[in-house]
């Protein structure tokens, strides 16, 4: 079966995104996801989700139908969508990384990479941009474990 990745970002509200509300959200949303072969990440900066979904195209585009219904989403907008023949981010059914929490040299980094505003940093409208940023905090997940 062909595999394809969705990139989409959304808005939500404080009051879901406490430290103990979103590892409950990444401990369920990882075990759904790999019951049905999705791999992913999540990236939250203030009220902003930054999330790349990897899969086969069925089960991805449930969930991102799911997502779209979402009552914790709003604003969703699709960023990208396409066809892969490899997975990028296989290393999680779904990891959460909020941007807030890593350490300081690893905001740092992503400050001198990525506008900011009101103290965040802005999560990218274009594919290309969004990409960049999914990698690098990828990449900083992997690089210094139980930051994300």
């Amino acid at each position: 079966m062909p595999l394809c990745r969705l990139v989409y970002k959304s808005q939500t509200s404080w009051d879901i995104l406490s430290n103990e509300v979103l590892q409950k959200l990444a401990i369920n949303s990882e075990r759904r996801n790999r019951e049905n072969g999705i791999t992913g990440l999540l990236v939250l900066s203030g009220e902003t989700f930054l999330q790349v979904l990897e899969g086969e195209s069925e089960p991805v585009n449930q969930l991102y139908r799911n997502i779209i219904q979402d009552k914790r989403h709003q604003d969703v907008t699709l960023i990208s969508y396409e066809s892969i023949s490899q997975r990028s981010f296989e290393d999680w059914g779904m990891r959460v990384a909020d941007l807030n929490d890593l350490p300081i040299a690893s905001r740092d980094f992503l400050r001198s990479k990525y506008p900011e505003q009101e103290g965040y940093i802005e999560i990218p409208d274009d594919t290309p941009k969004a990409l960049a940023l999914l990698f690098d905090v990828r990449v900083l997940c992997l690089s210094e474990p139980g930051t994300c």
